[in-house]
Formats: C-alpha cells, structure tokens, sequence
C-alpha cells in the first residue's frame, strides 16, 4: 500500500469525502461529469417518489418518513423531523395522516410512558409499486463485479457525508422569506 494511500485511510471519512482540489462548476473533468450523474439521479429519483406517493395516495414526505423507518426503525417524532429538517408541528401532522391511514402506528416507551416511538406498519405496501424499479437496480447490480460495487457504494457514502456536511453549513433563518432575484 502506498504512504498516500495509507494516509488517505487514517483521515476521518469526512475529510476523506473532500476533493484534494477544487473543482469549479462547469467543470468537464471527472467531478463534474459526476456531479452531473447526481443532479439527473436526483431529479429523477424526485419524479420517481412524486409517482409512488400519487399511486399510494401519499406525500413525498410520507415516503421519506416511512423510508427512515423502514431503514432505521422504530424513531420519536423528533428524531424523524430532525433526520428529515421538517418542523416538529408540519411531523405531527404527517405522522397523524400516516397513522390514519394505517401506515404507521405510534407505541409507547415501556420504560417512559410519556415518550412514543413511531414504527412503519404499512411499507411492505409499496413493495408492487417499487418492484419493477428494484428489478432494474438488481440487474445492474449483478453486472457488477464485487469491486466495482465496492467502489460505487463508497463513492455514494462518501457523497452523502459530503452533501450532509453542505447542508449542515448552510444557515437558513426560517422567520424571514425567501429572498428574490
């Protein structure tokens, strides 16, 4: 292993996310090819969950709150407004409509009866609707070789630490409007 690569593998994985240089947009190298790729994933990804929510009679943000669930498990409703930057009260009202229509249910701490944590009931009900999508995914995963998988899934990470951290540092003040061009 070369010194490069094993000080590359001593850096926290934040900072390991970072590019060494910076890459202006625009920019036709590798970065901003991918940079690309993950703009049209995610417009496209954002006009998949629109058709899946509107053929279950959900909201966008139901299908976010009942993919964290399904991904983390059973969360309060803070935590779930917290991962998802929705405002607790705009919570309150997504998990009362989710709970109405059976697709999640609220349980009481055993150990502190006034804290509920709310776990996903209905998501093996959008299965049908994700099928054909997750049929695609899998024949593209199985043309991969365990490296070449290996890769991606880092890359992915890695971008998503990155995009985490972006977010974090943009300060969004939510009493004042949107600012106009």
């Amino acid at each position: 292993m070369s010194k490069q690569r094993a000080a590359q593998k001593t850096k926290p994985a934040a900072a390991r996310s970072r590019p060494a240089k910076r890459v202006l947009q625009g920019d036709a190298g590798l970065a901003g090819e991918l940079r690309d790729a993950l703009r049209e994933l995610r417009i496209e990804l954002a006009q998949n969950a629109r058709r899946v929510a509107a053929k279950s009679g959900l909201r966008d943000s139901d299908l976010d709150v009942l993919d964290v669930l399904d991904r983390a498990g059973p969360q309060s409703p803070t935590t779930l407004a917290r991962k998802l930057s929705i405002h607790a009260a705009t919570m309150t009202g997504v998990l009362t409509r989710l709970e109405q229509y059976g697709w999640v249910t609220r349980v009481r701490d055993v150990i502190d009866r006034r804290s509920v944590q709310i776990q996903a009931t209905g998501f093996e009900r959008l299965t049908d609707v994700y099928h054909d999508g997750n049929l695609r995914l899998d024949d593209i995963a199985s043309s991969l070789s365990q490296r070449e998988g290996a890769i991606i899934i880092n890359y992915l990470r890695q971008v998503t630490i990155a995009v985490r951290e972006a977010t974090s540092a943009i300060d969004v003040d939510d009493s004042s409007p949107p600012s106009r061009p």
